[in-house]
C-alpha cells in the first residue's frame, strides 16, 4: 500500500477529528514516540475507545480499572480512586497511539484479506470498520453502570472483606 493510500485509508477509518489523528499518527511514523495527550482519552478512557470503535481494549480497560478498583476497596484500601486516576492518566497518555497501532492493524487486514488491490473496495471496507459510534458507548454505560450499582450495594451492605471473600461471596454479589 503506498504513502498516500494509506494515509487516505487512516483518513477515512479516523472519519472524525482527522487532522488532529492524523498530525499525532504521523508522529508516531516518523518517530519511537509512543506518549502524546488526548484529552478526550483521559477524561472518558474506555468510552472514547468504544466511540471510536476499539471495543475488546475498551472492555479490558473498563473491566481491569474496576476490577483493581473493588479488589482494592475489599482489602480495606482507602486508595481505590487511586486505581482509576491511574488508568485514565494511562488512556490519556497512550491513547493516541493505542488509535494509531489498532487503526494501523485494522487497515492491515483489511488489505490482506480484500482479496483486490482497488483501493474503492478497500476504503469501502475501512470505512465500515473505522469511523465512530455512540451505540456501544451507551451499552458500556448501561451495563458498567448496574454493574457498578450492584457490586457497591453489595459491599456496603454486606461489609464484606478481602478476610472473608470466598467464592460463595463473590457468586452471591453477582
Amino acid at each position: 500500500m503506498t504513502s498516500l493510500n494509506r494515509e487516505e485509508n487512516f483518513a477515512t477509518f479516523i472519519e472524525k477529528k482527522t487532522d488532529y489523528y492524523l498530525d499525532k499518527w504521523n508522529m508516531f511514523e516518523n518517530s519511537s514516540e509512543k506518549i502524546s495527550w488526548n484529552w478526550s482519552a483521559f477524561f472518558f478512557s474506555a468510552y472514547w475507545m468504544m466511540y471510536r470503535k476499539m471495543y475488546i481494549p475498551a472492555v479490558a480497560v473498563f473491566v481491569s480499572i474496576r476490577v483493581a478498583k473493588y479488589m482494592i476497596a475489599l482489602g480495606g484500601g482507602e486508595f481505590y480512586r487511586l486505581v482509576t486516576l491511574v488508568g485514565l492518566l494511562a488512556t490519556g497518555a497512550l491513547g493516541n497511539w493505542l488509535y494509531y497501532t489498532y487503526a494501523s492493524r485494522k487497515i492491515d487486514d483489511i488489505a490482506d484479506t480484500a482479496g483486490t488491490d482497488d483501493p474503492s473496495v478497500i476504503g469501502h471496507t475501512v470505512r465500515e470498520v473505522g469511523g465512530t459510534s455512540w451505540m456501544w458507548v451507551f451499552a458500556l454505560m448501561i451495563v458498567g453502570g448496574i454493574v457498578d450499582k450492584i457490586l457497591k450495594y453489595a459491599l456496603l451492605r454486606r461489609e464484606i472483606s478481602i478476610e472473608n471473600f470466598d467464592a460463595d461471596t463473590f457468586w452471591d454479589i453477582l
